[in-house]
């Protein structure tokens, strides 16, 4: 009869481990977003009839609850710092086996486990065999966080150690299970203890602390001289809270024709890291100001510590940078123009460990309507062999440089052109030579091509994102 009943339990067993993970639903419109919710029905194997005042619970949390008159329950855990997690549920009662098994919880879902089928047993005590292989039971957290952050920076890991027919082993089979730590970032992470004995219920507990550094590891159980192994549990140690000298922001464009033209976007990130180097953890809250245009108000990192939001150009437009509000930038690394209109100032701000607002600060060019000026001189006359040099500007109505992807090109109808005649404008906030400021030779080199005294014309051509311009230089040459 014991042997009978030990096999049953044991194949109902795997048979409710395979079902609940194959077969569990969930359905997220029925439940709040801050809890999770697994329900189900208890019953009696053979007969199928209802168990009541049956305690059903999980092995990590305090919550519990009883099925009722239909062998019905319903239990609603907060998984707290996770969205979702796997938790051991357990169902008891005296006088019926016991079963305890893995189901998949979520935050704001209702999770439906198959029947729980319990055995009518009485008292009798089950004995195990000598140790066959280790399963996880319990991770408190997949994730922790950096040493000194301020974060939790510990996870409980809970292993059970079984016999060949899947019963924890008893204390007559008690085994040293030892814990190792593969991979890891190297930064002073360890586990605590190095070895455990196990105990009535076949568990044992280690508990991983995180180091300085942040990155991935896993943590393994083993039985020594037994080629016993569990399989490798995944940690990740994510990074601290924001540190100022880690704090940098940068632009997608630095010059975009957004002054005249609205509804243009340009991409903004802040790069946010701890006092270690490391990514702060996902979801850090970074927020955004701009002189100019409209920007979001704030975005959250993701693994790497990135968080981006996007500028738009609209009102009002940048009226330059007042040097006096600068928080990070050095007033004397700028230009005095860049307090002219068009240079817009973007401040991220977030929060650092000691709770204080810390900032980094870029600088965006919303540049204008394209233009030729200062052409000089505006007319020539060339003998054979002669040549002129011109100067010339192109830029906005405000004197600043257009944006990536104007071309600017200089062609005469007679004689040879040498210089600046075939620009394609680099990504720049800085008037000046290449920007701004360009010249060029035109040459009578081949006055024999020449039938006569000749009229010529120089044509500079200007095309891209912030419209189109020319501008004409007529002159004479002579063979």
């Amino acid at each position: 009869m014991y042997n009978m009943l030990k096999d049953i339990t044991l194949i109902i067993a795997a048979l409710a481990f395979i079902l609940v993970n194959q077969n569990c639903g969930s359905d997220s419109l029925v439940a709040p977003s801050d809890l999770a919710f697994i329900q189900g029905k208890v019953i009696q194997t053979g007969t199928l009839r209802a168990i009541e005042d049956v305690l059903v619970r999980t092995l990590s949390f305090t919550n519990e609850t009883t099925t009722d008159s239909k062998g019905e329950y319903r239990l609603e855990i907060p998984l707290l710092n996770s969205d979702s997690r796997v938790l051991q549920v357990n169902f008891s009662k005296p006088g019926f086996s016991e079963e305890t098994v893995p189901v998949s919880a979520m935050n704001g879902t209702v999770t439906k486990v198959p029947d729980i089928t319990l055995i009518e047993v009485g008292d009798i005590a089950v004995s195990s065999g000598p140790a066959a292989n280790i399963i996880l039971v319990e991770v408190e957290t997949s994730s922790v966080f950096v040493k000194g952050s301020g974060g939790n920076e510990t996870s409980d890991i809970t292993f059970e150690v079984r016999d060949n027919e899947g019963i924890p082993v008893d204390l007559d089979h008690k085994e040293m299970v030892h814990f190792r730590i593969e991979g890891g970032p190297n930064g002073g992470e360890f586990l605590s203890p190095d070895s455990l004995e196990t105990n009535n219920n076949g568990r044992v507990m280690a508990t991983i602390n995180s180091g300085i550094f942040a990155g991935a590891l896993q943590v393994v159980a083993t039985i020594p001289g037994k080629i016993i192994s569990s399989a490798p549990v995944p940690i990740s140690i994510h990074g601290g809270l924001p540190d100022l000298a880690h704090f940098s922001t940068a632009v997608e464009n630095l010059n975009f024709p957004g002054y005249n033209l609205f509804g243009l976007e340009d991409r903004i990130t802040a790069f946010v890291g701890d006092r270690f180097s490391n990514p702060v953890p996902p979801g850090t809250s970074v927020q955004y100001q701009s002189t100019g245009g409209i920007v979001a108000g704030s975005a959250v990192t993701d693994a790497l510590g990135r968080a981006s939001a996007v500028l738009t150009s609209a009102e009002p437009r940048p009226q330059g940078i007042n040097f006096g509000s600068l928080k990070r930038i050095q007033p004397g690394d700028l230009p005095a123009y860049f307090a002219e209109k068009g240079y817009s100032l973007i401040t991220a701000q977030t929060i650092d460990e000691n709770q204080e607002t810390i900032y980094a600060e870029a600088i965006v060019l919303f540049s204008g309507v394209a233009g030729i000026s200062a052409v000089d001189p505006t007319s020539f006359s060339l003998q054979a062999g002669e040549s002129q040099f011109f100067t010339y500007s192109v830029n906005d109505q405000n004197n600043n440089p257009l944006a990536p992807g104007t071309a600017i090109s200089v062609t005469a109808t007679a004689g040879e052109v040498t210089g600046d005649t075939n620009i394609n404008m680099r990504d720049t906030l800085f008037r000046g030579g290449g920007s701004t400021n360009f010249a060029f030779v035109l040459a009578n080199s081949k006055p024999d091509d020449l039938d006569g005294p000749q009229d010529v014309t120089v044509l500079i051509s200007v095309r891209g994102p912030n419209g189109d311009a020319s501008a004409l230089i007529p002159g004479r040459m002579f063979p």
